[in-house]
């Protein structure tokens, strides 16, 4: 049976090894048994001291009711404003794109008007998307 190394912070990486490695040297030469439930002791202790080191509506004992329900308030409005903002961005691009087929369709009808179509349509999509650059990167800073 392989090994495998899940990505995390090296530095809790040792500290776990430290602390099995602790472990095994307290329970050299008793039975399985007792070295299964001292791993799961610390397994168990390891996550509860994880789960109160991390407050996360939901993932942790409830702390205060009010507070549980002005977060769950809270992110269920960002959640619905993040879909609502997806939705109109959706619509932008499939409209965009409906502007290209119809230029390609254009041009591919033997048409021509010296490429004033597509470069309108190229200044349309790059204006686009150094809004949407500027607006994601807004969004990165809140």
């Amino acid at each position: 049976m392989g090994t495998k190394k899940l990505p995390g912070d090296p530095v809790e990486r040792e500290l776990a090894i430290a602390q099995l490695e602790e472990l095994a040297l307290a329970h050299d030469g008793e039975p399985w048994t007792a070295w299964k439930d001292a791993i799961v002791e610390w397994h168990l202790r390891t996550l509860a001291v994880a789960r109160t080191e991390t407050w996360i509506p939901g993932l942790a004992v409830c702390q205060d009711a009010v507070v549980e329900q002005a977060l769950s308030r809270f992110y269920s409005h960002h959640v619905r404003t993040m879909i609502n903002r997806l939705r109109h961005e959706n619509i932008e691009l499939r409209r965009k794109m409906l502007d290209a087929v119809e230029c390609a369709r254009f041009y591919a009808s033997g048409a021509t008007d010296t490429g004033e179509r597509a470069s309108t349509l190229l200044r349309t999509l790059r204006t686009a998307l150094h809004i949407a650059d500027g607006e994601a990167k807004a969004g990165l800073s809140h």
